[in-house]
């Protein structure tokens, strides 16, 4: 099932395209005086980022460096090593359920977060950034229980020291560790109460922090910058409790990374997409039946108390719970990214519950000799939902193919860096937001760039004036009847433009694999 899960996500890996925030860590990867990260320190005279911005470290950057240097860069580059990632996490996920609340319920729990649509395409596409958050999550839980059951301090220290490298990968981590402690207290008091004790308390905080030094380095140097998060107004919660129910449709990736489906869809390349083709659902919003089976589990936990499912269930649902409320109370939290957070623990809830009703059932049988039924039951319903999921992934993969990646997803970005690379130009100004990023990372930092989000302010103005009267300096754009992020920026460069006596004029448009014109390259001249 792991296999299938990294097999799965390394389909047309190059689709859609890459993302602005997708390629973010390239601030840490090739720091740049023009390309400002919220801390940069400098090391025997090189200068070496370690916040990209006040919530985000420079972990992910720091690991592609080498990786960076060893292959040329590409959507392939970026998006399978974080698949290697995702994929280690799903097995701690797996040993750690296993260790916690038995084999069935693990694998029940493994099958369901495996063929997960968006768990799947946020390790992917990873923008957020989650892989390394997943990852330092799920082993940092399977090294802790691994030391309450064995007793090796080794495990405390690993669990934690993961724990506080989540932390410095990204601030939200933090929620995830105030939920597990949460979760812990409720369902495990007991077991809780008992590990508080000098030796380990010592090696836990010991570990976090070090894991976590770079950050708090970052927060005494600059005081309360990570943690000025505006508080959502109380009109956003019914839109964030709607995007959890998406979230957990499988759904919440449909206004991000893909087309709407209008027109044919382009000619599958392939068998692999003709199969794809035929299997995905036609209708504008495909749905998975984990919904359902969510409300089914929380129908069951009643019945599962004393049950180790039950303790399962009851640790994966305050878990949840617990992590999505910063994310219902903060403002710019909430999106498909934020609440992915805390998957594959809705995935943990429902296996143990299907588990446990299993568990129950059987000791009811036994005496009727006829035990095979509840386990061919659960895990024709676990195939079920499987199936479900993998229909909703096949959907995805139909938009993308077939209709391409939405406009900050656009596989157009590889034919624009191509055709920069081959001007030469001698400065390239991007007068919108969600290009910069991308072309940084597959030029491999040659390109001459520069993001010139315009507005009306002089000192952003005067940025372009030694370059206008420049013949090779070229400007960017989004294509009219793209949206773009700024809407006022190209039209406040027109005017500038003008008031000077210029005019620009459109270079070359940039077209994605269906023809539509995605982003326009202008040359500014004498009237």
């Amino acid at each position: 099932m792991i296999a299938a899960f990294a097999g799965l996500g390394s389909l047309w890996i190059a689709w859609p395209g890459l993302e602005y925030d997708e390629a973010r860590f390239v601030v840490a990867s090739y720091p740049h005086p023009d390309v400002r990260a919220a801390y940069t320190m400098h090391f025997h005279g090189q200068p070496v980022v370690l916040m990209v911005v006040s919530y985000m470290g420079a972990l992910k950057g720091w690991l592609y460096i080498p990786i960076l240097k060893a292959w040329p860069p590409s959507a392939a580059l970026v998006r399978l090593p974080m698949l290697l990632v995702g994929a280690a996490g799903l097995y701690c996920f797996y040993l750690f359920a296993r260790r916690a609340f038995g084999t069935t319920a693990a694998l029940a729990a493994l099958a369901l977060a495996a063929t997960d649509p968006i768990y799947l395409f946020t390790t992917r596409l990873d923008w957020g950034p989650v892989a390394i958050q997943h990852f330092c999550l799920l082993g940092g839980c399977l090294a802790v229980l691994k030391w309450w059951q064995q007793r090796r301090a080794c495990y405390l220290a690993l669990g934690f020291f993961l724990m506080g490298v989540g932390i410095f990968d990204k601030a939200s981590f933090l929620w995830l560790l105030g939920a597990l402690a949460l979760a812990t207290a409720a369902a495990f008091p007991r077991q809780l109460w008992s590990s508080l004790r000098p030796g380990p308390l010592a090696v836990a905080a010991v570990s976090l922090l070090v894991g976590a030094a770079p950050f708090l380095y970052y927060c005494w140097k600059w005081p309360g910058e990570t943690f000025r998060q505006p508080a959502s107004p109380r009109d956003q919660y019914v839109n964030k409790l709607r995007g959890l129910q998406s979230a957990l449709q499988g759904k919440a990736l449909e206004p991000w990374i893909s087309r709407t489906v209008e027109g044919e869809p382009i000619e599958p390349p392939g068998a692999l997409a003709r199969v794809v083709y035929a299997l995905a659902p036609r209708e504008p919003e495909a749905e998975t039946l984990f919904l359902p089976a969510v409300v089914l589990a929380l129908f069951l936990l009643p019945a599962l108390p004393f049950h180790p499912s039950g303790r399962g269930m009851l640790f994966a649902l305050l878990f949840c719970l617990a992590a999505f409320l910063p994310m219902l109370l903060l403002r710019d939290a909430g999106a498909a990214h934020h609440l992915v957070l805390f998957f594959p623990f809705p995935q943990l809830f429902v296996g143990a519950g299907l588990a446990g009703a299993k568990a129950v059932v059987d000791r009811w049988l036994a005496r009727r000799r006829s035990s095979w039924a509840p386990a061919a039951a659960l895990w024709v319903l676990i195939l079920l939902l499987a199936a479900a999921n993998l229909r909703v992934v096949a959907h995805h993969y139909f938009r993308i193919v077939g209709y391409g990646g939405g406009v900050y997803w656009s596989e157009a970005i590889y034919s624009l860096e191509d055709a920069l690379t081959r001007r030469s130009p001698e400065k390239i100004f991007l007068l919108d937001w969600g290009m910069l990023m991308q072309l940084r990372l597959l030029s491999g930092d040659r390109l001459p760039l520069a993001e010139a989000i315009l507005s009306n302010e002089p000192p952003h103005l005067a940025n372009l004036e030694p370059y206008l009267a420049n013949p090779r300096a070229v400007y960017v754009k989004y294509a009219a009847g793209e949206p773009p992020a700024f809407p006022k920026s190209a039209k406040t460069f027109f005017d500038f433009v003008a008031r000077r006596g210029l005019h620009s004029e459109i270079a070359e448009t940039i077209r994605d694999r269906r023809g539509r014109a995605i982003y326009e390259i202008l040359v500014v001249r004498k009237q």
